[in-house]
């Protein structure tokens, strides 16, 4: 009766399972697949889903989706954009070809305009339709690297002692120059991007000579791209002017961080990353002395606030000498696609279900609203879900599916409707509307207050949920 044979039996049984796991890690499927079988495998998440929530079998199945942050079809055309994205930084994968060939037999076929191309070529669409080329490299960008300027370890500062609440952050770092680069040359980097049409600017600023180096890059560049290229620029300035004892100060502590990690062991190896650890190494065999410090922005740092100003002009004022994107800045395309194509769906589906969920939730949020309130009993969450969503166990809706014979609540007064249950009700010794935080207007309805899941009153909410017992 110790439990150790049971245990050893589920353990082998595990075991299987694991081994499919590794066998399938960093893998997924992709479309084409048949319609049924994947009709199957929604019906499977929709179930999971209501466990999850607690959501009644009659919950719609769209506002399920939203609730619970999770659409499989959607998502796996996002995972073949990201895949996509990711192979075709490698110009000689065979892939590529591949997806050409097949979409001039499409093009020929007319039968396929009766069909649903896959979910692969789709994301080959998007690319052949982008409005700026993609940087490729013939090999792995890794393999495209010498070994020895990967294997190089910079010299980058990442704490100089300066915070981003520093008053005197101005007079901390000249002194900290004149202690520890007396006589370098002191630039200046910069990205900025104002809006996700607009383009990345970046810029370097050199004090002693008053010299502005301004760049652009196009408007799918992250400002992470815009950051690197600014340092970039800054150190092929150094190079071609052979100019040494240079220090680079950036704000961005991220990019800095991505040229000192070991990029044997970074998952994310991003090519301009590598482009700059080797023109550092380039300036180590040439004799050329170069540090990199990170900086708080926007702390009065006199430097830092000009290149700020430089990399913001630059967004509309310079020439676009940086026309390239780069792959890892696609995958937050591919995100945006997502959500917007889910919104657009989520749109027309609730017209014809999911009406009262559509007023409550009008937009796709990237996580559920439960996520951020751990501290909320499953009871809890369970019973806002099920109100949210418009199916939950109250008198006025089990008496519209023929659960109960009428709508009255058990108090016998009115319709249990959630407006009654939580306004007005006498079981209840506390009404919430009397309770309610003086930031929500009144008058107000129930409805109206399922709006409110993602600010401090959900709090209050849960607590009237359980102090009450209220069992929806």
């Amino acid at each position: 009766m110790t439990g150790v044979q049971h245990i050893t039996h589920i353990l082998k049984k595990c075991e299987k399972s694991i081994n499919i796991l590794r066998s399938l890690s960093g893998a997924f499927l992709l479309e084409p697949c048949n319609k049924s079988s994947l009709s199957a495998l929604d019906k499977i998440q929709y179930k999971s889903l209501r466990i999850i929530v607690g959501a009644m079998k009659s919950s719609p199945t769209n506002a399920l989706q939203v609730e619970c942050s999770d659409h499989l079809s959607i998502r796996r055309q996002y995972l073949a954009d990201r895949f996509l994205f990711k192979v075709i930084q490698n110009s000689s994968h065979p892939l590529i070809d591949k997806l050409h060939q097949l979409s001039e037999f499409i093009s020929y076929d007319k039968s396929w305009t009766y069909k649903t191309t896959p979910s692969l070529f789709r994301s080959f669409l998007k690319f052949l339709r982008l409005p700026s080329p993609v940087h490729q490299c013939v090999l792995n960008p890794l393999f495209d690297n010498p070994y020895h300027s990967l294997v190089y370890q910079p010299d980058i500062s990442l704490d100089l002692g300066i915070s981003k609440k520093s008053t005197d952050a101005e007079v901390r770092l000249q002194d900290y120059i004149s202690k520890k680069w007396n006589n370098w040359l002191v630039m200046y980097t910069d990205a900025s991007k104002l809006s996700d049409q607009e383009c990345v600017g970046a810029a370097v600023w050199i004090p002693k000579y008053k010299i502005i180096l301004n760049f652009k890059c196009p408007p799918v560049s992250s400002v992470f791209s815009g950051e690197a290229i600014a340092i970039l620029e800054a150190l092929l300035y150094t190079e071609s002017h052979n100019v040494d004892k240079t220090v680079i100060l950036s704000d961005s502590k991220s990019c800095l961080q991505a040229i000192l990690s070991n990029p044997f062991r970074n998952k994310s190896n991003f090519p301009c990353i590598l482009i700059i650890r080797d023109v550092l190494y380039r300036c180590h065999l040439q004799g050329i002395r170069v540090s990199l410090a990170w900086i708080p922005g926007h702390s009065g740092i006199v430097g830092n606030e000009a290149v700020d100003l430089m990399a913001k002009d630059a967004t509309n004022n310079s020439c676009l000498t940086h026309p390239q994107v780069f792959c890892h800045d696609l995958f937050s395309l591919a995100t945006q696609k997502m959500m917007s194509s889910w919104l657009a769906e989520w749109k027309e589906s609730s017209k014809v279900k999911g009406k009262y969920y559509a007023d409550i939730q009008n937009f796709i949020p990237k996580k559920p609203w439960f996520f951020e309130y751990n501290e909320a009993s499953k009871f809890c969450t369970s019973t806002l879900c099920r109100l949210r969503l418009g199916h939950s166990s109250t008198p006025v809706h089990l008496a519209k599916i023929r659960i109960r014979d009428n709508s009255l609540c058990e108090c016998g007064l009115d319709d249990g409707s959630p407006d009654h249950i939580f306004f007005n009700c006498p079981k209840y010794s506390v009404s919430l509307y009397d309770i309610l935080p003086p930031y929500i207007p009144k008058p107000t309805n129930f409805k109206t207050l399922l709006n409110y899941v993602n600010s401090p009153f959900i709090v209050i909410l849960c607590n009237y949920i359980t102090s009450n017992n209220i069992k929806l």
